[in-house]
């Protein structure tokens, strides 16, 4: 088979690169190359009884253009479901109990969610010492400008729900780029906030949603899995599922993709694969990515979702979920609230919890079976709700390579895979990268779309 690019790996970053190299640039001589039997990756859904039941991402923030324009252009504009605003109350765990997430700075100073010297430490933030000139951690840099409390608590739980990831081990230009930015453009984030308040303000923009600032949490009916099932179907025959990539090698001008199923040539190459994937697809074309690549680690994560009647735990569960920093371990990384996130995923009546389990700090749990995985889970939901009903449904689902971690150093070591695999005229891009969201996936597909196109004329 011969084409003019190939794109290999066919989840969401994958089809969405597809997508817009015939939508931007007008080339459809392209092939998608999947190993495994089904499109998509992780983003999973399926309808069970009722249930609305996600593996993967639960959603997307819907500030981001990139993928709002991709949802346009598939036609599903019209079945975007927002989460529901009486989802907007979310919490943390600390010292047992569930404490909620103050919505203003007032609601916040009056709150528990830390103690009164943690609270009060926030006020010096414009006074923090300046950032050093290293790359710093996610934990440093939330100690030093607001106060070790505040890392412990507040922070290390945004790390968790986001990359199931450790604080102390995660790079902050990596991983939380715009927080970098905010501190190097005002020297401090209250500054940043009260400028970016005040821009919002001009502007009659809003700064939140349910689910994060600038955005509120998207999905579609039917569940997340309807955009990659959209962009898979209207490859057709260009989407070659169960087709494992065994080695890649220049030929000439082109490259030859040994599949299981014959060879394919190409003009052009773009890897969307898992970086230990890319790697050995590397190790005759761009040896020097290699390394790099080797070096970006990913956290195993598990997902129990469980189903129950209303009243099941004789207390109210309300609002988005919560998240567990460090050091409170009841065994869970965080739940989710899906029947009050979005309603409709969820029969009238009923609760539908989807608790994660894993990541960077516990990834034996991952490899417990499924009866221990659920006891693992219903414990925890005793401690914290006070109760264990019997649920009426349970569904598990274990991605053993789950959430890449962006460590110290990460950005040095994209960068130097990029510089690598671009010398044999090889693009990179997904999770593993400059982003795991959906909307970062979707980002850098355009962006790798772009840097193909430039390659094929040059």
């Amino acid at each position: 088979m011969k084409t003019r690019v190939a794109i290999v790996g066919g989840g969401i970053t994958g089809l969405a690169a597809a997508a817009w190299l015939e939508h931007d640039h007008r080339i459809d001589d392209l092939l998608v190359i999947e190993s495994s039997s089904r499109a998509g990756g992780k983003i999973r859904s399926e309808i069970d009884a009722g249930y609305t039941v996600e593996w993967g991402p639960q959603g997307f923030l819907d500030n981001a253009p990139d993928t709002l324009e991709l949802t346009r252009i598939q036609g599903l504009g019209d079945a975007l479901v927002q989460a529901d605003e009486g989802a907007a109350d979310r919490f943390i765990l600390r010292g047992g109990r569930l404490r909620r997430v103050a919505a203003s700075p007032l609601a916040f100073m009056l709150s528990d969610i830390l103690p009164l010297g943690g609270r009060l430490r926030l006020i010096a933030e414009p006074f923090a010492r300046t950032r050093p000139d290293h790359d710093e951690t996610v934990f440093d840099f939330a100690r030093r400008r607001i106060g070790r409390r505040a890392a412990e608590v507040l922070v290390d739980a945004m790390v968790t729900g986001v990359f199931a990831g450790d604080s102390r081990e995660l790079s902050l230009a990596a991983t939380f780029p715009r927080m970098a930015a905010m501190e190097a453009e005002h020297g401090s984030l209250t500054r940043a906030m009260i400028a970016k308040m005040r821009a919002a303000r001009r502007e009659g923009a809003r700064s939140g949603g349910p689910s994060g600032p600038g955005g509120t949490l998207t999905s579609f009916s039917g569940g997340m899995a309807r955009l990659p099932d959209s962009l898979a179907e209207g490859l057709g025959d260009r989407l070659l599922l169960g087709r494992g990539v065994q080695k890649l090698q220049v030929d000439g001008e082109s490259f030859i993709l040994t599949t299981d199923a014959g060879d394919i040539e190409a003009q052009s190459v773009l890897l969307t694969l898992p970086a230990e994937r890319a790697a050995r697809l590397l190790e005759n074309t761009a040896p020097a990515a290699v390394k790099p690549l080797s070096e970006i680690p990913t956290a195993p994560i598990a997902v129990v979702m469980l189903a129950y009647d209303a009243n099941a735990f004789g207390r109210p569960v309300h609002g988005f979920g919560f998240l567990v920093p460090r050091g409170e371990e009841p065994g869970l990384l965080g739940t989710l609230y899906c029947h009050d996130i979005f309603p409709g995923q969820a029969p009238t009546g009923s609760l539908f919890l989807r608790a994660m389990v894993g990541g960077a700090r516990a990834p034996a749990a991952v490899a417990l079976d499924d009866d221990e995985l659920i006891a693992l889970v219903r414990a925890a939901l005793e401690r914290i709700l006070g109760a264990d009903p019997e649920p009426d449904r349970v569904w598990t689902m274990r991605w053993e390579k789950g959430i890449s971690q962006y460590t110290v150093g990460h950005l040095d070591r994209v960068a130097a895979a990029e510089e690598a695999a671009g010398n044999a005229g090889i693009e990179l891009a997904g999770s593993p990268y400059r982003g795991v969201s959906v909307n970062d996936c979707i980002k850098q597909a355009r962006v790798a779309a772009t840097r193909v196109v430039q390659r094929l004329r040059r």
